[in-house]
């Protein structure tokens, strides 16, 4: 399995679906408390988090490399390694795009061992079970058989 670090703009855009898309806030469990993420509320905490297990995925995989040549997004200096802030894109992801971003950021950053207990999971899965109540026809598909 390979993995690289995903840019900047990939990470946005996760937090502006969280922040859009919940009707409530989003909550999940992470190892130390219930974390939420209320709407209005500042992005960056999240962004940085998510941000940080990536790179600890990748760095993971690739022991080896230095962290400016990992792969991923070129141009990576050395202040964009370390920190996150969030920055609103242009366009918000349809719930089927953020999906698919989580996927792919998933993929990204599960390459050690400490992923599936990680915050950064829990938050992903909390944001992925929401959004599929927002994927068109989901409301108007039947309940039950």
């Amino acid at each position: 399995m390979s993995a690289f670090i995903v840019s900047h703009e990939h990470i946005d855009a996760i937090c502006a679906a969280a922040s859009t898309y919940p009707d409530y806030g989003l909550t999940w469990q992470s190892t130390e408390a219930r974390k939420s993420l209320l709407k209005g509320e500042s992005l960056d905490p999240i962004g940085q988090m998510l941000w940080h297990e990536n790179m600890v995925s990748v760095s993971y995989r690739y022991p080896e490399d230095d962290p400016s040549e990992m792969p991923g997004p070129t141009g990576l200096t050395a202040d964009k390694l370390l920190s996150y802030r969030y920055r609103r894109p242009k366009k918000i992801p349809t719930p089927v795009e953020a999906l698919k971003l989580i996927h792919c950021y998933a993929y990204q950053s599960c390459e050690h061992d400490e992923w599936d207990t990680s915050e950064a999971k829990a938050f992903c899965d909390a944001l992925e079970a929401d959004l599929i109540r927002h994927v068109p026809g989901y409301d108007a598909a039947h309940w039950g058989i």
